[in-house]
């Protein structure tokens, strides 16, 4: 099956001598100064669009932004290994080539959580909240046997997906992937996925993750001025039973956490189902409505 040519939904950004293909909006009129920017980091492999709905219902409210990782979709590949602290080096350096100086409120999903909780353990004074989508533990490879045995399989697939693209097959799978989001969406969502060197990236992000102490993952405290969320999978949650542990952990994080449940959403789902996706922006607006933010002599003021 003939993938069709679009081209990228956003624009590309000379970062490092690299393109980072960048989604953003601007912030809508009648905001107020000082709002957080949103800025979201998706998990493996996956591609601006699949944070379509959540965007959408997210944009009326502040300036947005979506990026794909060096390597994903029609990132540039990024030299030296995959590891957390470096992906969220680059993120930083994203935000520094879109002049985004102020605070952000960070939404991470799956893989995506641990480099927005490094980033902010890193990078704390320009963190005003943080949002984790069924966002991976730091320890989870090592309290979880699900998790362990889960991304055993992750490992192969991804490795798998590199093989097929290269040999130019999977096309009528790649064809079905994405359905839930709108078609335009959709099909550029699906354009990069025939790409070897999508799965490669992931795949390294993946075994980087895997090799790490989980020590050096947090890159620090969570910032105490920050507001955060948390959104969990109930399919998830019944799926492994040392995941309500580890997604309470992270709830732990603040002493008074935006918690959402949603009972029946996949991990995928959350973001990529429409009713769902509204329901995780639901969770990203209070905690940009919330958030803290620097006032002009650097002390964090309640929005």
């Amino acid at each position: 099956m003939r993938v069709r040519a679009t081209g990228p939904a956003g624009r590309l950004v000379r970062i490092g001598g690299r393109a980072v293909h960048v989604l953003g909006t601007e912030p809508p009129d009648g905001v107020p100064g000082g709002t957080p920017t949103v800025v979201f980091e998706s998990g493996l492999a996956a591609p601006v669009q699949a944070w379509t709905w959540v965007r959408e219902a997210v944009t009326p409210h502040a300036r947005t932004v979506s990026y794909e990782r060096a390597g994903t979709g029609f990132s540039g590949r990024a030299p030296g290994p995959r590891a957390v602290p470096r992906l969220a080096a680059e993120l930083g350096e994203v935000l520094d080539a879109l002049a985004v100086t102020g605070p952000v409120v960070l939404v991470g999903h799956s893989f995506g959580g641990l480099v927005t909780r490094c980033f902010a353990g890193r990078y704390p004074h320009r963190v005003a909240g943080l949002v984790l989508v069924d966002a991976l533990h730091p320890e989870e490879l090592r309290r979880s046997a699900t998790q362990r045995r889960g991304m055993a399989w992750l490992e192969q697939s991804l490795q798998l997906s590199a093989l097929r693209a290269l040999l130019r097959l999977g096309r009528r799978e790649i064809a079905d992937q994405f359905t839930e989001l709108p078609e335009t969406a959709a099909r550029q969502a699906r354009e990069r996925m025939h790409v070897p060197g999508v799965w490669r990236t992931a795949a390294a992000e993946l075994v980087a993750w895997k090799n790490a102490d989980p020590a050096d993952l947090t890159g620090g405290p969570f910032p105490a001025h920050s507001t955060l969320g948390v959104v969990i999978s109930g399919e998830s949650l019944r799926n492994d039973a040392a995941h309500r542990k580890l997604q309470d952990e992270l709830c732990a994080l603040a002493p008074d956490p935006v918690v959402t449940l949603v009972r029946d959403a996949s991990h995928f789902g959350l973001v990529l189902e429409r009713e769902h996706g509204r329901t995780v922006a639901d969770t990203i607006n209070t905690v940009l409505a919330t958030a803290n933010v620097p006032d002009g002599e650097g002390e964090h003021v309640a929005r």
